[in-house]
């Protein structure tokens, strides 16, 4: 598997009724709703200072609709990349996340990928796809610095390849992912980018 080598910036996208109602989205297509719109445009803001080169984005409505505003008004090329597609949870898509874990009687603890139906994507097959997606982009623009706008699921994937513990983020959350000292460091945009200037690539 090829891991990404560069920094790069990873944006989630904004809010669906389905992120309001815990319900599995996976290939769904479920487009932003008024909140979700909302949170689209703080994360504008939030990275309207940055110096972003190109979004890489995955074909999902909810995707699209959260990053092409930013990139119309900052000019930025917009690619979509098949690869970065949300996990395919089989049967459970479209269903509470919640009463998946009740009828699977599933611990606090336990994750619900533990129990993934026969008609789910493989979670190896999912993050071997992911982490050589964005290697491949990262690869293919040495020089800039790029925004992956993504699905939560995608970032669980890369944030567990790369750092070796898998996390989650909100909604229209962007996140750096930076090496230093030659280990990734993950972190939340507003409190580790404002102030400190262009992302360095490493």
């Amino acid at each position: 598997m090829h891991l990404p080598e560069r920094s790069f910036i990873f944006l989630r996208h904004a809010q669906t009724a389905y992120n309001r109602e815990g319900r599995f989205q996976g290939k769904i297509e479920v487009p932003l709703n008024d909140e979700g719109f909302k949170q689209a445009e703080a994360a504008a803001n939030s990275l309207k200072d940055l110096t972003i080169s190109r979004i890489i984005a995955s074909p999902a409505t909810r995707v699209i609709q959260t990053v092409r505003p930013y990139a119309l008004k900052q000019a930025i090329p917009l690619h979509l990349e098949n690869d970065l597609m949300e996990f395919f949870v089989g049967e459970f898509e479209g269903q509470e996340i919640s009463a998946i874990r009740e009828r699977l009687q599933l611990s606090k603890e336990q994750s619900w990928l533990s129990v993934l139906p026969e008609d789910a994507d493989s979670w190896h097959d999912f993050l071997v796809r992911v982490c050589q997606s964005v290697h491949s982009w990262t690869e293919k623009y040495p020089k800039e610095t790029l925004l992956i706008a993504a699905h939560g699921l995608v970032f669980r994937a890369l944030t567990e390849a790369l750092t070796g513990e898998p996390r989650s983020c909100e909604n229209a959350s962007p996140h750096a992912f930076q090496q230093v000292g030659g280990a990734w460091e993950v972190e939340p945009i507003v409190s580790s980018i404002v102030g400190l200037g262009p992302i360095t690539i490493a």
